[in-house]
């Protein structure tokens, strides 16, 4: 079994098994808040220094990579409102929509808006061999408690977005 001790994320052992697992559990700081965050390795992944080093860099600069998710969101909603249409109609008793509802005065729900209410509520670290895209995917809900609908931004280990999808 491979195993590395890092700075951030401790002492590390890579999946024995077939398949990939999460190796880290910990949370990440955004604002007042606190994100989950779960670090996924392969059996062949090689535990990576510089790959974990950019994984810790990132979690430690979180509001930056919120920042850059929210405007992917936001441009992903405003292209297409189905996933906010879907929630007022869907969701029109809990609070966040009736209080969204209220906001736009009459006039359907802004993208803007609905991008400002949602929050992450996880993020996967994927630290796979020979994988190049996505290795880093924040979850967004707009009320977990309500909906298991997410919107997982996708992103590369140094940040740069490459989709958004629907998810439950």
């Amino acid at each position: 079994m491979k195993s590395i001790d890092h700075p951030y994320f401790g002492h590390l052992e890579a999946p024995s098994a077939d398949e990939s697992e999460v190796i880290w559990e910990g949370t990440a700081s955004l604002g007042s808040s606190k994100v989950e965050a779960w670090l996924w390795a392969g059996p062949d992944s090689g535990l990576d220094m510089g790959e974990l080093d950019a994984f810790a860099t990132r979690l430690a600069h979180l509001p930056a990579l919120d920042t850059a998710a929210r405007a992917a969101i936001r441009e992903n909603l405003r292209q297409d409102r189905y996933f906010i249409d879907h929630h007022a109609d869907e969701l029109d008793d809990a609070e966040v929509i009736r209080r969204l509802t209220r906001e736009a005065n009459g006039e359907a729900i802004s993208a803007d808006a609905f991008t400002a209410a949602m929050h992450p509520v996880r993020i996967g670290l994927w630290h796979l061999t020979g994988e190049a895209k996505a290795r880093i995917v924040m979850d967004y809900t707009i009320d977990a408690e309500t909906s298991d609908e997410l919107l997982a931004v996708k992103m590369t280990d140094d940040g740069t977005v490459t989709s958004v999808d629907w998810e439950s």
